[in-house]
């Protein structure tokens, strides 16, 4: 069974509940986290294992998705050193900010870091599953990443972007398209070109052929049923609102 849980939904803090960015995959066993942000990681440790993670891939290194790096540094590093957990965990990083990317790096005794500039440019196969990986529109370097069984992308994640020329083509088909809806209309002018709207999530996933929609990386002060009702006009698929807890289940 393959299935994924929302840790966190919101950016750039979160709620007095809730966490920033932070997602679990698991397949068959195999778990893979998908950013790390603000309060994540005590989520994590409610919904799953942190000492079977695999897999942590950062989209992009701002705070509110990646910060909690550091409670998952020092909870390994334990259980390294308890001799509960043999392996270090393989970290997908951006190539930037690099004073950011050289300190983790220097964490060698409990990740190996793998470069996101380099993985986008193959499949990344796990015989089991896939990932692909693509470069989107944001301040600093940022990427976003698909899950595949086969040759069926089951789940697309956009982490943090603008809406781009071609963004559609790499969610193309994708079971989930897992999207950030950071913006309010009157926002785009100003904003626009680092976020999305609930509206343009919509589109995307009108564009592009996927089943589901999961709407995320909220602004606390948002309306959330306004954020659906803008969505429900651009989308003829089924629309979720992401909540820390909610999983859904994948079938390839």
């Amino acid at each position: 069974m393959i299935e994924f849980t929302v840790l966190g939904n919101y950016g750039p803090y979160a709620t007095a509940q809730g966490a920033c960015s932070g997602y679990l995959l698991n397949a068959n066993g195999f778990q893979i986290m998908l950013d790390c942000g603000n309060g994540s990681f005590s989520k994590l440790q409610k919904y799953g294992d942190y000492n079977k993670l695999g897999i942590l891939i950062l989209t992009h290194l701002h705070p509110d998705h990646y910060s909690d790096i550091y409670c998952l540094r020092q909870a390994l590093r334990y259980q390294m050193q308890e001799g509960k957990r043999k392996e270090p965990l393989y970290v997908y990083l951006p190539e930037g900010p690099e004073h950011l990317v050289e300190e983790i790096k220097s964490w060698n005794d409990v990740f190996a870091v793998i470069s996101l500039q380099e993985a986008q440019k193959a499949v990344n196969d796990f015989n089991l599953f896939q990932l692909r990986f693509f470069p989107v529109q944001h301040q600093i370097p940022a990427y976003g990443v698909q899950f595949s069984v086969g040759d069926q992308p089951l789940l697309t994640y956009t982490g943090d972007t603008g809406w781009f020329s071609g963004l559609e083509t790499y969610c193309r088909d994708s079971e989930y398209l897992l999207a950030e809806a950071s913006l309010r209309e009157y926002e785009l002018a100003q904003r626009g070109q680092y976020h999305m709207t609930a509206r343009q999530a919509a589109m995307l996933a009108q564009n592009s052929g996927v089943k589901n929609l999961v709407l995320t990386h909220f602004f606390p002060e948002m309306n959330l049923h306004q954020l659906q009702r803008e969505a429900e006009q651009n989308f003829d698929g089924k629309i979720h609102m992401s909540a820390s807890g909610k999983t859904y289940i994948l079938q390839p």
